[in-house]
């Protein structure tokens, strides 16, 4: 049968014509042997016999690689042939078994086939087995099933209608855990969305998680905070086994925190700002929960801006110590700010003071912050600035800043109402007109937030605005000549060009013989030492002019110069020199006189506790001593 089977195979490729012809040859051997004058008949033998023996044909001429090469293409060509032929042998041998296994199939058919159809099958059988086998020797036959008898028909419907019947009772029961499945789902599902309602009806805005879409969200956070602290803003509401809500605050939740604010005098505590009742527990109503969440958030995101804003104001006395932001306050006392577990113990010192201070500067704080928030959404709703190749810097938030601007404004002002205050009761004291008059204050304006402003907004917004703009304060008191009237303006910045604390004094006097119309009509003083000096000896002079002015004074009695407090001549009775001269300082005001060579001096103390009962004038002092 193989060789009768013919298989039909791919015939080898056309030779190619022009490699025979003549143009190619030349070139070929121009191209292998250099020149024809290289070619002999001796050269021709030696490479034939070169190859027949197996050598490499490294004799120097370039025809002998090109030899070599020709060779060895000839039995690679030999080893494919051979290769080709194996292959044909072994399609031809496998095809042969399949052409032998589907005539045996087909034989074993045909006699199948030839009990019924004799005809049909001599067409399909082989030679061989008609030859070989009789047709209709093989056969098929039908056998037919026992017959059963009643009992075991019935045996058979009874196994069949347990079986359906326990199929049916588990069908019933797996409806019946199905049913009551989904009433405990419903329920749980129920109880889920109802606190899901009262969050929302609380006013917290509610989300999908970004990257849980099936899972609803809250917003605890603020979206105009700074990035780390507004990603952090998102909680999950997760529904718990019992279908109450759980909250899912997220991997980078710290433990609950507050803002801290302490009043401290070496390293002892006196005053701390008031904490919550109770910690963060899973036991604590879910609103509650939120708002203590996001309280824990907002104070650390506080403390957070706290201290990069302590980096630039280190020139004004502010540090970073030990975890807290401290600045002085007063009296040797220091304000520290940190940020604390909810829970922890403070030990008071005896005769603490209360907690006023600490809570003023903590909800401070906080109302600032809030502020710096608000002013990130309307930054962020103008139009954009043109873009640059370096993203603009991050600004930071006046928070320290408000502070410490209205406790040096705070204490200069005292300091200047204490100093002025001591000068008028001397004044009092020697019977001299000494009036002060506070024309404004910002920091009274702080406490009349009902009275009309140019901001337009809530009584919050009002003292957000008057907190944050320079603090301004204007004093105007009338010297004792009644003809000198001097104006002080305090104004507190700690930015340029102020960086502090300045005092503007402006003098307007209408004696111009006096020796205050002499000095500058406006002038700046660095610190309240400064000023204390100049009013000291501003008043001292305008009291000489006053007593030049007073119709009991003798008349020769004159100041020796115009920038000196003090008064001297002969006197026409006793035919001495006489002299008075006037002092001022922190004590009170002081006379010192020179009468027929005798020296004394009376002082009018500043303190009401340091004067006696028979307090005198000054004039009738000076009526006493010169005579």
């Amino acid at each position: 049968m193989a060789d009768q089977l013919s298989v039909s195979l791919r015939a080898w490729p056309p030779e190619d014509k022009t490699t025979e012809s003549l143009p190619y040859l030349i070139a070929r051997i121009n191209e292998q042997k250099g020149s024809f004058r290289n070619v002999t008949e001796a050269s021709l033998e030696e490479e034939i016999r070169g190859v027949k023996q197996g050598e490499s044909g490294e004799s120097g001429n370039p025809g002998d690689t090109a030899i070599s090469r020709i060779a060895k293409d000839d039995q690679d060509g030999k080893a494919q042939g051979d290769e080709l032929a194996l292959a044909r042998e072994d399609i031809i041998k496998h095809v042969g078994e399949a052409y032998n296994a589907s005539s045996h199939a087909l034989d074993l058919v045909s006699l199948l086939l030839s009990i019924n159809g004799p005809k049909a099958a001599e067409t399909t059988v082989s030679p061989f087995i008609k030859a070989a086998v009789p047709f209709g020797s093989l056969g098929t036959e039908l056998m037919h099933q026992t017959q059963q008898s009643e009992a075991e028909k019935a045996s058979e419907d009874l196994v069949s209608l347990g079986w359906r019947m326990n199929s049916l009772a588990r069908s019933a029961e797996s409806l019946l855990n199905s049913a009551s499945r989904l009433e405990g789902e419903i329920e749980r599902e129920t109880t889920y969305w109802k606190e899901i309602l009262k969050v929302k009806a609380k006013g917290w805005p509610l989300c999908r998680l970004p990257r849980e879409r099936h899972t609803l969200g809250v917003r605890l956070g603020f979206k105009e905070a700074h990035a780390e602290f507004r990603d952090r803003g998102l909680a999950a509401l997760r529904r718990g086994t019992d279908g109450a809500i759980e909250l899912d605050l997220g991997r980078r939740w710290r433990r609950d925190q507050r803002l801290r604010v302490r009043l401290s005098r070496n390293g002892m505590i006196w005053a701390t700002s008031e904490e919550p009742t109770a910690p963060f527990n899973d036991n604590m109503p879910l609103t509650q929960s939120l708002l203590r969440a996001r309280n824990s958030l907002f104070d650390e995101e506080l403390y957070h801006e706290l201290s990069r804003e302590a980096r630039n104001l280190v020139n004004h006395g502010v540090r970073c110590v030990d975890g807290s932001v401290r600045f002085p306050y007063k009296d040797g006392l220091q304000v520290e700010v940190d940020l604390v577990p909810v829970g922890g113990e403070e030990r008071l010192v005896e005769g603490a003071e209360d907690s006023t201070v600490p809570e003023a500067v903590t909800m401070a704080l906080r109302i600032l912050l809030s502020h710096a928030h608000r002013a990130n959404l309307w930054r962020r709703s103008q139009p954009p600035p043109p873009i640059t190749d370096s993203p603009p810097p991050r600004p930071f938030y006046a928070l320290l800043r408000p502070i410490l601007e209205f406790h040096q404004h705070e204490s200069a002002l005292k300091a200047i109402r204490e100093l002025l205050g001591q000068l008028k009761r001397a004044m009092s004291a020697a019977d001299l007109a000494f009036l002060i008059k506070e024309n404004f204050s910002s920091l009274g304006s702080l406490n009349a937030l009902d009275e009309p402003s140019e901001f337009q907004g809530s009584k919050v917004e009002t003292l957000v605005n008057r907190l944050l703009r320079p603090h301004h304060s204007q004093l105007t008191f009338h010297l004792p000549s009644n003809r000198t009237v001097l104006a002080l303006n305090i104004r507190t910045s700690i930015f340029p060009p102020t960086f502090g604390t300045s005092l503007q004094l402006s003098t307007i006097s209408s004696n111009p013989d006096s020796g205050v119309a002499r000095m500058p009509q406006t002038l700046q003083l660095p610190s309240i030492e400064k000023f204390q000096k100049h009013i000291f000896y501003i008043t001292s002079l305008d009291i000489i002019s006053a007593l030049q002015a007073a119709p009991d004074l003798p008349s020769w009695l004159h100041p020796r110069s115009p920038y000196q407090a003090d008064l001297a001549g002969k006197n026409p009775t006793t035919e001495h020199k006489d002299q008075l001269a006037l002092r001022i300082n922190d004590q009170g005001l002081h006379m010192d006189w020179t009468v027929k060579d005798q020296t004394g001096s009376h002082s009018w103390p500043a303190s009401d506790s340091d004067m006696g009962e028979n307090v005198r004038s000054l004039l009738d002092v000076i009526k006493e001593k010169i005579r």
